[in-house]
């Protein structure tokens, strides 16, 4: 079992190089995404998330390594942000052209976030880490909403 401490996103290079269909993006998403108890990814989802431009529509059917990274970053931002707020980021990461460097990014931010809460919150009784993580997630909430605007 994987706990958050060991938790790692996919890295550009497993993700598959040919495009695939939405049965294995779903497949794929949700299987590593698993260990973080988040709701599953449907298909109604992602063509929301096609429908509100957060990456091109599927060509015959099949996504790419753009489209699935984006799947995989929408999934776990909006657990604390709006899909307006996810939308401005994903629009800078498109315009930047460095999908793949801030996919990296991203990963290891969250990778290392998730290590160093898991570290420094040992110790502390729950009530005390549920109120250190609340206020840590509010503040950071606030620095990505300004990063952004």
């Amino acid at each position: 079992m994987t706990t958050l401490a060991t938790f790692k996103l996919v890295s550009w290079d497993e993700l598959p190089a040919v495009p695939i269909y939405m049965d294995q993006l779903l497949q794929l998403v949700n299987q590593r995404l698993a260990p973080l108890s988040l709701p599953a990814v449907t298909k109604t989802m992602v063509n929301s998330y096609v429908k509100q431009h957060f990456f091109s529509r599927p060509v015959g059917h099949q996504y790419n390594r753009n489209q699935l990274v984006a799947v995989l970053v929408v999934t776990i931002l909006k657990q604390d942000f709006s899909l307006a707020t996810i939308s401005r980021a994903i629009l800078a990461i498109r315009e930047s052209r460095l999908i793949e460097q801030r996919y990296g990014e991203f990963a290891t931010a969250f990778e290392q976030a998730l290590r160093t809460q898991s570290v420094t919150s040992l110790g502390s009784d729950t009530t005390t880490q549920a109120i250190q993580f609340a206020a840590q997630t509010v503040a950071y909430h606030l620095l990505t909403q300004q990063a952004l605007s």
